[in-house]
């Protein structure tokens, strides 16, 4: 049975929020305090994960990457929201590239794609915090459960990610159009990697 595994890489204080879907939609979900903690969850091998922070990097100026413009650009979002490497907190940056390196040190070929869960729900319902987003999201992509906070919440948008990325029903990846100043996700240390989004 096909497993989504979805993560949002935060601080210590149970801010690492880890969510499994499986194949009917089940969610289960946790907040803990550690990449050791959230590769602890993973009870099977996954199809494909996703993860909440920015999967490689660009050294131009401010660190800009074109998938984050473009984000920013068509769905109007402010910068604050979509930021660039040079502006994240460190949490996000280092766990994302770990929680990637340790869940390939047991499982090489599973897919990874990066997420945004915050831009995703504002590309799609225009907010990521109005009082009935989750119940619109889960309707609308089949999901059974609801998480107990934000990192859960933001951890299972990214197993979903991941689920629509791998079945092929959101074709956009944004990882294949870059600035000449960025790595390339395909075949950095981490890699591949790939960013799916919903078509255009």
């Amino acid at each position: 049975m096909d497993l989504f595994v979805g993560f949002d890489p935060g601080g210590q204080n149970y801010c690492f929020g880890v969510c499994l879907l499986n194949a009917k939609g089940e969610l289960r979900h946790q907040a803990v305090r550690s990449v050791k903690e959230a590769v602890s969850c993973i009870d099977a091998e996954p199809t494909a994960i996703g993860v909440d922070a920015p999967l490689w990097w660009s050294i131009g100026a401010g660190g800009g990457r074109k998938a984050d413009n473009w984000i920013r650009t068509r769905y109007s979002i402010q910068s604050g929201t979509v930021q660039s490497v040079n502006s994240l907190r460190g949490a996000a940056v280092a766990q994302g590239f770990l929680i990637v390196d340790r869940v390939r040190a047991t499982f090489p070929n599973v897919m990874v794609t990066e997420a945004h869960p915050k831009a995703l729900l504002i590309s799609l319902y225009g907010s990521q915090d109005a009082p009935d987003i989750w119940e619109r999201f889960s309707s609308d992509f089949g999901l059974v459960g609801s998480p107990s906070n934000e990192h859960e919440r933001d951890a299972a948008v990214a197993a979903v990610c991941a689920r629509e990325g791998h079945y092929g029903r959101w074709k956009l990846d944004l990882s294949c159009d870059r600035f000449p100043e960025e790595q390339d996700p395909e075949r950095h240390w981490i890699g591949p990697v790939r960013y799916f989004w919903p078509n255009a």
